[in-house]
């Protein structure tokens, strides 16, 4: 007598994965790039400061002008 296969582990995911129907640049989302800075702690500290809420990168961003 054959024993009944093994169930299945995992399985889809309600919402996981890609919105239905992206194709592109949407289906990728943001993209951005990922750097190095490197500073002594105090100045870090006087960054965090001024910057208080904004996220680092946004806050650089303003001071560029970008």
């Amino acid at each position: 007598m054959k024993s009944d296969p093994k169930p299945k582990h995992g399985g889809p995911r309600k919402g996981a994965g890609r919105p239905a129907g992206a194709k592109g640049k949407e289906a990728r989302g943001k993209v951005a790039v990922t750097r190095s800075v490197s500073m002594d702690p105090s100045s870090w500290a006087q960054l965090d400061k001024d910057r208080k809420n904004v996220p680092r990168g946004r806050y650089i961003e303003d001071k560029l002008g970008l």
